[in-house]
């Protein structure tokens, strides 16, 4: 997983490419601290250049919006494309997280 963030006023984004796997998990949950402790109200995972993406990755998904929910932030999905996109819709995350173009 290659990661780059940026806080912009109250939103924090995180650009995750390449591939999100089960290895990532340490990884994300730093990302996940890294938000909250941010003061930010809105993140945005950008994945509009993630190819990848297995099981253990989409279930770090419900982690971070679980995270969200209890320190008082929202969360959503940007831009996700081809496989990536297709795994979401299969595993009807979409119905839990939002997601958008």
């Amino acid at each position: 997983m290659r990661l780059n963030t940026c806080l912009q006023g109250s939103t924090f984004t995180a650009k995750i490419s390449e591939r999100m796997e089960f290895s990532d998990h340490t990884a994300f949950r730093t990302l996940l601290d890294d938000v909250s402790g941010s003061g930010a109200n809105q993140c945005v995972f950008d994945l509009s250049e993630l190819h990848s993406i297995d099981s253990s990755g989409l279930g770090m998904f419900m982690v971070a919006h679980e995270t969200a929910t209890n320190n008082g932030w929202s969360l959503c999905l940007k831009g996700p494309q081809g496989h990536v996109k297709a795994l979401i819709e299969l595993g009807k995350f979409d119905k839990i997280l939002e997601v958008v173009e």
